[in-house]
């Protein structure tokens, strides 16, 4: 299982502003009690009633809902099998809506975050190119969803076929970034928390646009923003990106 990074989930969920008394913050909960004291049926069904509702409750469930509440159900089938059968049945059910033609971007959103947390990153590049194959247009608003996934499968000429200008993406990912470290430096109480995932979150985005470049040919733009990257964040995985 590939989830999210520890410490960039500890700021989703820091961040997210769920309400901490409400229907689904209280199904998540129960779900956990269940798993717990091995009633794994009806953690399941608290499990499935989250997924399925949460954002209808709270929109700012989203992150929280492809993240944590993924974890703790892919932990319940560890113990419950039926409960990672009935969740592949659900990204299956979302990548066929997507293959015939649905152009939700939030059911590929869905599709893509459960792939990650079974560890079948590969699938999630499959229904990319499905999807490509009959809406390119729709795909191309897909592509930073479908980035990872498609880095992993080695579908670097498709990414680098999306990734439209790679130095305006840096410069986003560079003021996000400087952003990310004000808001950490004004909140003293979970700062470092904050500051951690802002790094994190910044070196692998760069990480994946300069390979995405090396691999497609471009090793003067790759080296070019290795180089900027590095001046604002010493850091192992950027120094390390294009080391075969």
């Amino acid at each position: 299982m590939k989830a999210l990074p520890s410490i960039v989930l500890a700021v989703v969920l820091l961040l997210c502003g769920c309400n901490s008394s409400d229907k689904a913050g209280d199904a998540l909960r129960r779900a956990k009690s269940y798993a717990q004291k091995g009633e794994f049926e009806k953690a399941l069904q608290e499990h499935i009633w989250f997924h399925d509702n949460a954002l209808q409750v709270d929109r700012s469930y989203y992150g929280v809902r492809l993240s944590f509440a993924l974890d703790e159900w892919v932990e319940l089938g560890r113990k419950y099998p039926r409960a990672l059968e009935e969740l592949k049945n659900i990204r299956d059910k979302k990548a066929s809506l997507l293959a015939g033609g649905d152009t939700n971007p939030e059911l590929f959103h869905d599709v893509e975050a459960i792939n990650e947390h079974l560890g079948d990153t590969r699938s999630t590049a499959v229904l990319f190119k499905q999807i490509e194959a009959r809406n390119s247009t729709f795909a191309g608003s897909l592509y930073e969803i479908a980035e990872k996934s498609l880095i992993a499968a080695g579908e670097y000429p498709l990414a680098r076929k999306y990734l439209g200008d790679p130095q305006g993406r840096f410069t986003t990912a560079t003021n996000n970034f400087e952003r990310g470290l004000v808001f950490a430096a004004k909140h003293s109480q979970n700062g470092d928390m904050a500051r951690k995932a802002t790094e994190e979150i910044f070196s692998e985005l760069v990480v994946r646009l300069v390979t995405v470049l090396a691999r497609t040919g471009d090793s003067p733009g790759a080296h070019g923003i290795q180089t900027e990257a590095l001046r604002l964040l010493d850091n192992e995985a950027i120094k390390n990106a294009l080391v075969q």
